[in-house]
């Protein structure tokens, strides 16, 4: 853990995140705020479908003048005022809210934390550690739950802080809370949702054409068609540009994407981590939610509460 640690470090430079916090939104910007590993690179797609009606010309998601994320692009050279294709620009942030900048839309996706601490764990499996050089209740313990409320904008949220930052403003008009299950369960009409939250105006008077994104949406977020254009959706920019400064190859994890197929095999956590979870949810988020588990969060989601 102390090799990883040290590694991502070197991940961004505080200049280079000031740079991100300092952005300013404008009020038809949009804005995929998640903690990590929660559907980002989901809804990124999904946003970026539905503006542009099916496209298929980027390299990578994340690149300038696609959906760009916000802390990290000075140190990966990119403008966030750079052209976007088409309207609204969509950013993705892993900020809580306080630290989150203010004046766009936020769409703010949701997922169950045991499957976020997995899906962090299998990311940088092969990247930031080898196989088998890190195991997955050591991660669990000394990375993701060692996380707290930030004590500074140079630090992020805990997965559960970064929930309660954002759920006391899900009924907001500027704000969209949706879930990773729900997402997945329902993709079409997770799509409706989103085109009526950040298509223009005008475009969503032309019925037809919104038809048509919806369409081109629905399909380009499949499973099956995220899995046969994998180098969109694998931080190859990022690791272009970051690896070196982390300590690392320079091609320290290419060849594995974040679109995982369906079943695939992943590492268990032990019932004492297991328990660790869900008594940090216990400890964070009932006592602001009144919520006493992700399954009552869906719950409340479901019925509109």
């Amino acid at each position: 853990m102390d090799a990883l640690k040290r590694r991502l470090s070197g991940f961004e430079s505080e200049d280079g995140r000031r740079r991100g916090l300092a952005f300013r939104p404008r009020p038809s910007d949009v804005l995929v705020t998640t903690t990590p590993k929660a559907g980002t690179t989901l809804m990124q797609q999904l946003c970026h479908q539905l503006r542009a009606g099916g496209d298929e010309s980027f390299g990578e998601i994340s690149d300038e003048g696609v959906v760009p994320w916000i802390e990290l692009a000075a140190d990966c050279g990119i403008d966030l005022e750079a052209p976007q294709p088409a309207e609204p620009r969509i950013f993705k942030t892993h900020c809580w809210q306080p630290h989150c900048p203010k004046g766009g839309k936020n769409i703010v996706v949701v997922r169950d934390p045991v499957a976020c601490a997995s899906s962090f764990y299998h990311f940088f499996e092969g990247w930031f550690f080898s196989p088998g050089e890190v195991g997955i209740d050591e991660f669990v313990r000394d990375f993701v739950l060692a996380r707290g409320a930030p004590e500074s904008d140079m630090q992020n949220a805990s997965y559960w802080h970064h929930l309660i930052s954002w759920w006391p403003r899900r009924a907001r008009e500027d704000v969209l809370l949706v879930s990773y299950e729900g997402l997945v369960a329902d993709r079409e009409g997770h799509v409706r949702r989103v085109a009526e939250f950040i298509l223009p105006k005008e475009v969503l008077a032309d019925q037809e054409e919104v038809e048509r994104r919806v369409a081109a949406a629905t399909e380009m977020t499949s499973l099956e068609w995220m899995q046969e254009h994998p180098t969109m959706f694998d931080e190859h920019i990022t690791k272009l540009k970051r690896n070196a400064s982390c300590g690392l190859s320079p091609d320290a994890g290419f060849g594995g994407g974040k679109v995982r197929a369906k079943g695939a095999k992943r590492a268990a956590m032990s019932a004492e981590v297991l328990e660790e979870v869900h008594a940090k949810w216990r400890e964070v988020v009932e006592p602001a939610t009144g919520l006493a588990s992700y399954e009552e969060l869906l719950q409340a989601l479901a019925s509109g509460a």
